[in-house]
């Protein structure tokens, strides 16, 4: 038996069920931190957005492309008060 897609409703977006917790555990912190090591792409000094965070960003933008940047960028900094 053939399946339809799955969809969203109408004017909600997957940023609106999908938060960067779910991202971090798909693919855990240690997990980037040591991928960046390995690839000599980690943070060399303390910056606001260490490599990491970068990559999350980057995830969640990928996941939010319907969302702006700045929303996107907005809650993955909120997302790392608690991280």
């Amino acid at each position: 038996m053939a399946r339809s897609a799955a969809r969203l409703s109408s004017g909600s977006r997957l940023s609106d069920y999908v938060g960067l917790g779910v991202v971090a555990k798909a693919f855990p912190a240690e997990k980037v931190r040591q991928i960046l090591r390995q690839t000599g792409r980690e943070s060399v000094r303390e910056r606001a957005l260490p490599a990491h965070v970068v990559v999350y960003y980057v995830i969640a933008l990928a996941l939010c492309m319907q969302v702006s940047c700045r929303e996107v960028l907005s809650r993955s900094c909120d997302f790392t008060t608690w991280w």
